[in-house]
């Protein structure tokens, strides 16, 4: 291949990767504005400058395209550095759940609610997969180096408590306001996590 082939076929690739990033814009754009029960296929296609054709090409029903939308924007938790101590470590894992929330403009929890009776729930087993599940596996592993290094009480390093972080930022964004604030994840981690851990608990 040419040097100018190998540049054109790049371009066409940034073009089809700017066409997707416009697409999935859109749908944030209309899961804010109109909401998920008003977001159509015609309007995303609009707001994206592109055909509904090239929509049904690549996902069947509008479900399929927010679910696609919501994992293009999630963080990995994978990519969260630890660094073994576990107040910095909970607290980094928290934050990528808060990121997931605003990766997404507020709108996670708006469309795990909005399915809440569907029989095919995608956005919620997207988020739960990616993000949540990963995220509770991750703070569970830190709890137990922690454990079998005697910072903290072994009983604690247990899925409940892992889970107990990620929950109390679901629940804010459910029933407060959609994106977490730095200070509730802070206090999450303070007064939540490492207190249920502290060898001093009763």
């Amino acid at each position: 291949m040419t040097g100018a082939a190998r540049t054109g076929a790049v371009a066409t690739r940034r073009r089809g990767d700017g066409l997707l990033a416009a697409i999935f814009d859109a749908v944030f754009d209309q899961l804010r504005t109109v909401g998920y029960a008003n977001l159509t296929m015609d309007r995303v296609a609009a707001a994206a400058g592109t055909s509904k054709t090239v929509l049904y090409r690549r996902w069947a029903a509008k479900e399929d395209m927010i679910a696609d939308a919501v994992r293009y924007r999630l963080p990995n938790p994978g990519d969260v550095p630890l660094t073994g101590d576990v107040r910095a470590d909970v607290h980094a894992l928290l934050r990528c759940v808060q990121a997931s929330f605003s990766a997404t403009r507020g709108t996670a929890l708006q469309l795990v609610s909005a399915e809440a009776g569907c029989g095919r729930p995608a956005v919620r087993q997207t988020i739960i997969d990616h993000v949540v599940e990963p995220c509770v596996r991750l703070i569970g592993e830190v709890l137990r180096r922690a454990a079998e290094r005697g910072e903290i009480r072994p009983e604690s390093a247990s899925e409940l408590v892992a889970a107990s972080g990620p929950a109390m930022l679901v629940q804010y964004s459910l029933i407060r306001e959609p994106i977490v604030p730095d200070e509730f994840v802070a206090a999450v981690v303070d007064q939540i996590v490492l207190p249920l851990t502290a060898r001093s608990a009763r």
